[in-house]
């Protein structure tokens, strides 16, 4: 789970002291030459290809924030949580959902969700395979929702020039792949839609609701700057690391090798569904989660956090001329608050939830 929740009293020095960059400094055993750009995702069509995906229904507003989430085959309640905490923390920017077909939604989902001013709104059509992708499916229900970890392909998101001016919708070029992993490229053609100096959010948010606006106050560069400033947000380091978690460390291990798991064995966990940036150099972080799937081709749901924590602490965004800087805010210090890897601990005894006021607190 992840809540929000930022104390506007802190001026953003202070943030920067308790960040924790010794302990989450990138490996000195294990390090990485990367490029200074990744490859445009849709490249693999054609380096003349274009994005023809569009939305279901709502318009991006090129100039705003925005909030991106993967939000499949939820119930009407988890839609509720997410998008009203959100619009009443005074949040008035885009809010951004790839949500099931719509003869697929929940009850009641489509209407809310129309009703939204400032919801943008994707119904996925996935491809879908079994019998190692042999044969077609339909999407599949787990726990109440898509299942995330069912092999798919997203066909017709990039097109080719026609003849007529129109581009021509294409297969999906890259084989399938879980559907948790997929979204990055949909993260990637929606940031598109926004100027360099929009702040974009990343969150999973079946789990996730805010107490407060996340994007006040937030340090933001002179418009035409070419580069800008990621935030990474940190599991609690005391509960798990990359190699005490049995997960974690079988990401690693298979998109890349033991090697590199044992060299990070002992870095905290950074958490791939939490993440915040300025346009310009959130769409080259998407592009290395990308082509870092390219490369290792692991078929695991999960394997995007894997990608994340190689890509930081390998060092191979160091080298990304779009990203000027990278903060990694411990867990429960910075704007998002991750409490996933505390659930089997009472929050209350962490000091982390109020019994009297019923509010959890980031500090």
């Amino acid at each position: 789970m992840v809540t929000f929740n930022y104390r506007l009293n802190v001026a953003l020095g202070d943030l920067d002291e308790i960040i924790g960059a010794d302990l989450f400094s990138p490996s000195k055993l294990y390090e990485v030459l990367g490029p200074t750009i990744f490859p445009k995702p849709n490249d693999m069509v054609g380096k003349d290809s274009v994005i023809i995906l569009e939305p279901t229904f709502g318009e991006h507003r090129p100039n705003v924030d925005a909030v991106l989430a993967y939000a499949e085959g939820y119930v009407l309640h988890h839609y509720l949580l997410f998008v009203n905490t959100l619009v009443e923390s005074g949040f008035d920017g885009d809010i951004v959902l790839a949500v099931s077909s719509l003869d697929d939604l929940q009850d009641g989902v489509e209407d809310f969700l129309r009703s939204c001013s400032t919801c943008v709104i994707y119904a996925m059509d996935f491809t879908c395979f079994k019998d190692n992708f042999q044969t077609k499916v339909n999407r599949t229900v787990d726990n109440g929702g898509k299942m995330s970890f069912q092999m798919c392909q997203m066909d017709n998101i990039y097109g080719l020039p026609g003849e007529d001016g129109h581009a021509i919708p294409v297969p999906d070029p890259r084989s399938g792949r879980v559907v948790a992993t997929s979204r990055y490229e949909l993260y990637w053609i929606w940031c598109t839609k926004y100027e360099a100096n929009s702040w974009i959010m990343l969150v999973d948010a079946r789990d996730a609701y805010f107490q407060s606006n996340p994007f006040v106050n937030l340090p933001r560069s002179i418009p035409g700057t070419k580069n800008g400033i990621l935030y990474f947000f940190g599991e609690n380091t005391n509960a798990t690391r990359l190699g005490r978690s049995v997960k974690n460390r079988k990401w690693l291990e298979r998109a890349y090798s033991k090697e590199v798991a044992e060299n990070f064995r002992d870095k905290p966990t950074i958490c791939s569904g939490s993440t915040m940036g300025e346009q310009v150099a959130l769409q080259a972080y998407l592009r290395g989660m990308i082509s870092e799937w390219d490369e290792t081709h692991i078929l695991q749901k999960g394997a995007d956090q894997g990608f994340h924590n190689y890509l930081y602490y390998s060092g191979k965004l160091r080298n990304i001329a779009q990203i000027r800087s990278i903060k990694v805010f411990d867990q429960g210090h910075g704007i998002i608050n991750n409490l996933g890897a505390l659930r089997d601990q009472k929050l209350s005894s962490l000091g982390a939830f109020s019994l009297e006021d019923k509010v959890v607190y980031n500090w």
